[in-house]
């Protein structure tokens, strides 16, 4: 009995905007570590941009890999950051009253899809899927923190964001070559 990867003959497309999103991810984390003074507002611009960005790409990514089982998943995963990104992208003032709760509640999210990716490439027979496990873990944790002390302050909340994004920066970029070494699989 073979794995789901069999089934679909190796035939994983665009691998790379998953590199593009962990290297966004990672740049903006790394941003908000050493320029946190550079303002509330600014980090909300930049966290929306980022965020409808990230939804481009996810849809992309899921439209041309709909043979996978779960490109639904990623297909609502993008839907879900595009609609988000606009809405904090029309409305600054709004977004940054309620960015704490928006970001924990969108970094747990995106922890509970990054566990679901680690299921799906167990399925496929990727023996590092437990890493991927644990930046999703990892995720729904800094997102509880938030949500937990929301008030605290913006520094708080900035660099426990800035160190989500570097967490799912990092997830990104490990998956990325996880399916590019699939796709070089499905080449051979």
């Amino acid at each position: 009995m073979g794995t789901i990867y069999d089934q679909i003959g190796g035939s994983i497309k665009n691998w790379w905007i998953s590199l593009l999103v962990g290297l966004i991810f990672i740049g903006v984390g790394l941003w908000m570590v050493f320029r946190p003074s550079e303002g509330y507002i600014a980090f909300s611009i930049i966290f929306s941009i980022t965020i409808l960005v990230s939804g481009i790409a996810e849809i992309f990514f899921a439209a041309a890999n709909r043979h996978v089982s779960s490109w639904g998943w990623y297909l609502v995963s993008g839907i879900i950051d595009i609609i988000i990104g606009i809405v904090l992208i029309s409305r600054p003032m709004l977004t940054e009253e309620v960015i704490p709760f928006i970001v924990a509640f969108w970094l747990m999210f995106r922890g509970f899809s990054a566990i679901g990716y680690a299921v799906d490439l167990r399925r496929y027979g990727t023996q590092e899927w437990g890493w991927y496990i644990a930046f999703g873990i990892l995720s729904i944790i800094c997102s509880l923190f938030i949500l937990w002390q929301p008030l605290v302050g913006a520094f708080y909340v900035v660099y426990m964001i800035a160190f989500t994004f570097l967490i799912i920066g990092s997830f990104r970029v490990m998956l990325s070559f996880e399916l590019r070494n699939l796709h070089n699989k499905g080449k051979q």
